[in-house]
């Protein structure tokens, strides 16, 4: 999410929804970016918080369903309608399962979720790395994870926190809806070495920063 700044800052001082923080960052042409820190509620130091939310996707057995998994608000809001659509789209919240692995604590419970705003552009994801290039900021760095292979439902590979938690109030109950697994390398055109069978693969979220 970029801000354009080639937006008269003259002209927006006249909206009344422009803040005095967008105002300032359009003065000094300073373009910023979002990004969602998987695993944890809150973002790490040199980012804002936007809000903490329940990471949310499809269950993990039915066809047809979305891929992505989205942070989804602790605080909805519904506009109630007199008629209710005959057909709807489901969504689940969704589960670790790291049972005999470093997270076994973690099994079963929910994952909590945080979008995160800071002063810097270009926000990427490094499959396969636990750092940044040269003139990138680390904002947080951990292991890569998706959806089981012998699921239904496709699955996207996102970065969770090294330190990834429970979210507030979860329990170990298995609810399943959407689920997330630590990721391996299946060897053969991906080449081991380097790679090796066995090993979760890491990952890093990065921003550029001149």
């Amino acid at each position: 999410m970029l801000v354009d700044c080639g937006e008269s800052v003259a002209s927006l001082r006249n909206d009344h929804k422009i803040t005095k923080d967008k105002l300032e960052r359009l003065s000094k042409k300073q373009a910023t970016d979002t990004y969602t820190r998987w695993g944890r509620s809150s973002c790490p130091p040199g980012a804002t918080t936007v809000y903490g939310g329940f990471t949310a996707g499809s269950h993990y057995w039915q066809t047809g369903a979305a891929a992505n998994p989205i942070c989804l608000s602790k605080k909805p809001k519904y506009h109630y309608l007199s008629k209710k659509p005959k057909f709807m789209a489901l969504i689940y919240g969704a589960e670790y399962q790291t049972t005999d692995s470093i997270w076994d604590k973690l099994m079963n419970h929910d994952i909590p979720c945080a979008v995160c705003h800071v002063p810097r552009t270009s926000v990427i994801m490094i499959p396969g790395q636990d750092n940044c290039p040269d003139n990138f900021k680390l904002e947080y760095e951990g292991y890569l994870m998706a959806g089981h292979h012998i699921h239904r439902t496709g699955s996207e590979f996102i970065c969770f926190d090294r330190n990834s938690t429970a979210d507030e109030y979860s329990s170990p109950v298995n609810h399943n809806g959407a689920v997330f697994y630590f990721v391996e390398a299946a060897c053969g055109s991906l080449k081991c070495r380097p790679y090796e069978s066995g090993q979760q693969i890491t990952c890093a979220v990065c921003s550029y920063s001149t």
